[in-house]
């Protein structure tokens, strides 16, 4: 009876583990474009203030179609992340900018933010995953 008792409690423990391990969430980010109705979103998800900007883990390019654009990330284990997107209105697969460096094409990053002299930090743009995420963008 104690073995069976012990081995009840173990077979729980290792149920609930897995469980939680195995935790996969989708982020959905539903662009509506009221300006171009062209052209692609291009998406970059990143996982750490370590690589915020520089390493992605996940990227997109999507298609603007009646005005609107949809980028689906499934699987994502529960944690804090940032992303970055651009409009590339010229489907030229770049960031147009002007001479000073100044992007001519709409941009945003999760949490709304937009930056000052460069992107903004990991912690302005984090956002916490732990269920399925839908976020509707706007642009102008």
């Amino acid at each position: 009876m104690r073995i069976f008792l012990i081995t009840t409690i173990l077979l729980l423990n290792l149920n609930v583990l897995f469980a939680q391990n195995n935790e996969k969430n989708t982020l959905t980010l539903n662009f509506e474009i009221t300006k171009y109705d062209e052209g692609q979103i291009l998406f970059a998800l990143y996982n750490s203030e370590n690589n915020h900007m520089e390493v992605t883990l996940n990227t997109a390019e999507v298609k603007v179609e009646n005005g609107k654009a949809e980028v689906m990330v499934k699987n994502l284990k529960s944690g804090y992340y940032s992303f970055s997107y651009f409009h590339d209105v010229d489907s030229n697969g770049e960031l147009d900018s002007n001479f000073m460096g100044i992007p001519k094409e709409p941009y945003g990053f999760s949490n709304g933010e937009k930056g000052k002299l460069g992107p903004p930090s990991f912690e302005d743009c984090k956002i916490k995953i732990e269920n399925d995420l839908n976020i509707e963008i706007s642009i102008k």
